[in-house]
This record gives structure tokens, sequence and C-alpha cells, in this order.
């Protein structure tokens, strides 16, 4: 099993153990795994197309879900530094 394989498997642990939703750090998740920021963004995007997980985000004033924005790229480019993101199982 590969970095990406436990940090996926770690994501939905997490959702799990929190009563379905969790908040993650991208930074963090990324410097525990040793995996580059976006390798996190895709893998995160990737379970949420699956529909294994609703991601939602920070836009300044409200979480919004990620399929609130246009696409994916600006739903994480426009996430504040730092920010955690909001995972729920599905």
């Amino acid at each position: 099993m590969n970095s990406t394989e436990r940090m996926s498997r770690e994501i939905l642990r997490l959702a799990g153990a929190t009563r379905r939703s969790a908040f993650l750090n991208v930074r963090r998740l990324s410097a525990f795994y040793n995996v580059p920021e976006k390798s996190v963004q895709r893998e995160l995007t990737k379970l949420a197309d699956e529909n294994r997980i609703r991601l939602s985000g920070w836009n300044g004033k409200e979480v919004r879900p990620r399929t609130e924005w246009s696409n994916n790229e600006e739903f994480w480019d426009n996430l504040p530094d730092g920010v955690p993101v909001k995972i729920e199982l599905i």
C-alpha cells in the first residue's frame, strides 16, 4: 500500500470516527504522508467524485459544498491557506 492509499484510508477513518464528519488540514496531511498538497487535493476530490465523501470548504463567509463551486480548481484556489476542509461520509 502506498502513501496515497494509506492517506485515503485515514481520511475515511477520520470521517467515520468523528460521527461521520471531520475537518482536515490539507497541508498537515501532505506533510504527514510525505505527498504534495496537490496529491491530497486530488485524492479528496476523487473520493468526493466517487460519492464516498462530501467535501466542503470555507469561502471567506461560510462553509460551502464543493458542488456549489463552478469547478474543482476554483474550489481549491479560493480556499484560504491553512484553513481545513470539511469532509462527511455519505
